[in-house]
């Protein structure tokens, strides 16, 4: 769809409000770039890095251990 005159530019605010405050933008880390601008980035990240630590260890240190456990493999 075309949209000419005043109705092209209230198209373009959507856009761009759109873009800015809802739309996750994979080259900045997945956060909003309103965020980004506010320097929220860190505060965002951390939950994420945590929960990302967290299942690191459950699916793949904790069963490596285990084995190392059961097996009496050191190292």
């Amino acid at each position: 769809m075309i949209v000419f005159g005043e109705g092209a530019g209230r198209a373009v605010e959507g856009y761009v409000a759109h873009y800015n405050s809802i739309r996750l933008n994979s080259a900045i880390g997945c956060i909003k770039p309103k965020e980004m601008l506010a320097g929220r980035q860190a505060e965002i990240h951390a939950p994420r890095d945590r929960k990302l630590a967290e299942a690191v260890w459950l699916v793949v240190r904790r069963p490596r251990e285990e084995r190392r456990a059961r097996f009496q493999i050191r190292g």
